[in-house]
């Protein structure tokens, strides 16, 4: 395996000091992931009071893609998760089964996309 290094110039006190690191440690200073449940996730982009069907948890998945999970009651705002199909919807740590999930729009998951499926 070979190591990438890419050159950072960072400035100190007036002048320039010249450091290198390999492009993995980089890429790893960009925003990690929030914690589940921790209330700060991305808020859903799809329109309020859209259409479609409402599901509910421990219904089973359809059709995978990205979701809208709506909340009972004040404790989370509505944001997207993705779900898979054949998958049960969960029920919420806090408003348990209350919770309810409506199709923003299909994705295809990954590795059961022909181009990224994984031989047999």
């Amino acid at each position: 395996m070979r190591t990438i290094y890419k050159s950072v110039t960072h400035p100190v006190n007036m002048q320039t000091q010249t450091r290198t690191s390999p492009a993995w440690k980089q890429a790893s200073r960009l925003k990690s992931p929030k914690a589940k449940g921790s209330g700060r996730s991305r808020p859903h982009s799809g329109q309020k009071g859209g259409s479609g069907p409402i599901f509910s948890a421990g219904e089973t998945v359809k059709e995978t893609g990205i979701y809208e999970v709506i909340h009972d009651g004040e404790h989370r705002i509505a944001h997207e998760v993705v779900m898979l199909s054949g998958d049960a919807f969960p029920p919420c740590d806090t408003c348990e089964t209350r919770v309810r999930f409506r199709l923003i729009r299909t994705a295809p998951y990954i590795f059961q996309d022909e181009d990224f499926e994984e031989p047999e």
